[in-house]
């Protein structure tokens, strides 16, 4: 893996700055169009610079930020997989504007796996139920794309009391059109300054 900046001791504001130089996992979805809370558009703009990239600040963002620790945490004693953080932000070796910036690594048997964090609301217990929700699907799958890692556990809260996990396995197919659209994204709007 290659590392593009240590995330340790970085102020907020530097850490988002550092996010303009590529697409990160939380990017996918808006790029692929199932993002509610953002339009290509609006992330067009922040990676090409037109505005001061943003990160909002609400309750639902604090908590998730303040939780993910105690929810590496349960899944470690769930499990007894142990779990690494990583904190930097990770770069594709060929491709370097596909960055990561992932909750955990986990090494098992010579092989690389991811850990990613949840929070999730009350409402949302049905879509985790069986499943992982397609939008976390898009951004485990670009951090597996990143990192070279097999597959990826994800555990979520949800509703502050309800903890689930699931594993999901890395697919190939998915990454490819994933990269193919990252690629496009990347190289036909954001170096171009060209809008979508």
């Amino acid at each position: 893996m290659q590392v593009l900046a240590r995330t340790d001791s970085i102020e907020k504001s530097d850490w988002l700055k550092l996010r303009t130089n590529g697409i990160g996992g939380s990017d996918v979805s808006v790029i692929a169009g199932m993002n509610p809370y953002k339009s290509v558009f609006q992330l067009w703009m922040e990676k090409t610079g037109l505005v001061e990239p943003v990160q909002e600040e609400n309750e639902f963002i604090h908590f998730g930020t303040v939780l993910e620790p105690i929810i590496r945490k349960e899944f470690i004693q769930r499990t007894g997989i142990k779990v690494r953080q990583k904190k930097s932000i990770i770069q594709h070796p060929e491709y370097p504007f596909m960055l990561a910036n992932v909750d955990g690594l986990i090494y098992e048997e010579d092989s690389l796996s991811i850990f990613e964090a949840k929070t999730a609301s009350a409402f949302k217990a049905k879509e985790w139920k069986n499943h992982v929700p397609e939008e976390y699907q898009l951004q485990i799958q670009h951090y597996m794309a990143v990192t070279g890692a097999k597959k990826t556990y994800i555990a979520a809260l949800i509703g502050g009391n309800q903890f689930v996990y699931h594993t999901v396995d890395r697919d190939e197919e998915l990454i490819r059109l994933i990269m193919q659209m990252e690629k496009q994204f990347w190289e036909e709007h954001v170096l171009t300054k060209n809008p979508p």
